[in-house]
């Protein structure tokens, strides 16, 4: 697989499609230390905004191979699944030739970052037969539900500041969005939202025994924590072994904003439990 140059804000990771980064340290990590972490960033994340978390795990843990995934509205709204699956195709690649005994921890961000990781947990099902051998598992700011505004507020984020562009682009995705809902009604098809949602509790995709850690907020006004919640308490029914961190005053993905030391410290605590 040839790398290229990345781009500035994981200036040191070498870029392996437009999609996919990847971080080799020169040494291995501890045993009780990540071999890989895999984080699948929210829909549009800038670099800039990325590359903090991947700062904070090359500290946590400096000799781990970390991978970055990233996910556009492109991606989500207009590519066909041949096309997003060419997209995660590095990542997969790589997890096919995984250890079987490799400690992995997927770091997952919003909606967005919840779908790529349920295609990939889905291709790697189909071609393997196996389950993802995730070692952790956080869900930041996600599941959620598809509602209007979170749509629209969950778009509106990479969009342009200019008033009219920006407008103009949300009504388009107003028109898509209410369009899209009555295909899936007419058609009494699950949206794309309630199908990852299922897939991210489905054992055949996810090991129940693996622990996972809910990232989320009360002030979040793109996935509500309600939905979140829901799906928490969906998976302790399942028996998935489940571990919540819920903030009072952050946003949408950005409970690392002012709450630094706990926000890895909740990471720390989650893989501690795997040793």
């Amino acid at each position: 697989m040839a790398a290229v140059q990345s781009q500035p804000g994981l200036g040191h990771f070498s870029r392996l499609n437009p999609a996919v980064y990847i971080y080799q340290p020169k040494n291995d990590p501890p045993s009780k230390n990540p071999n890989l972490v895999l984080l699948a960033g929210w829909m549009d994340a800038s670099i800039r905004n990325v590359a903090k978390y991947t700062a904070g795990y090359e500290k946590l843990y400096p000799s781990t191979t970390v991978i970055v995934i990233m996910t556009s509205s492109t991606d989500i709204v207009f590519r066909s699944n041949a096309a997003n699956l060419n997209r995660v195709a590095p990542v997969l690649e790589i997890l096919y030739t995984l250890p079987r005994d490799a400690r992995f921890l997927v770091h997952s961000f919003s909606n967005g970052g919840a779908l790529t990781l349920s295609l990939i947990a889905r291709e790697f099902r189909a071609k393997s037969g196996r389950q993802l051998p995730v070692t952790a598992l956080i869900l930041d700011s996600s599941p959620g539900k598809v509602s209007y505004q979170g749509t629209i507020r969950a778009f509106g984020v990479g969009l342009p500041k200019i008033f009219v562009l920006r407008w103009l682009i949300l009504s388009a995705i107003s028109f898509s969005f209410w369009i899209l809902k009555f295909l899936y009604w007419i058609r009494a098809r699950a949206d794309v939202l309630t199908k990852m949602r299922e897939e991210l509790n489905t054992s055949t995709l996810f090991r129940v025994e693996v622990p996972r850690l809910y990232v989320y907020s009360i002030k979040d006004y793109v996935v509500g924590w309600q939905e979140i919640e829901e799906h928490i308490d969906g998976a302790k029914r399942l028996g998935y072994k489940v571990d919540t961190e819920k903030f009072l005053d952050t946003g949408h993905a950005g409970h690392l904003i002012g709450h630094d030391e706990r926000y890895w410290r909740c990471v720390k605590r989650l893989w501690d439990t795997t040793n």
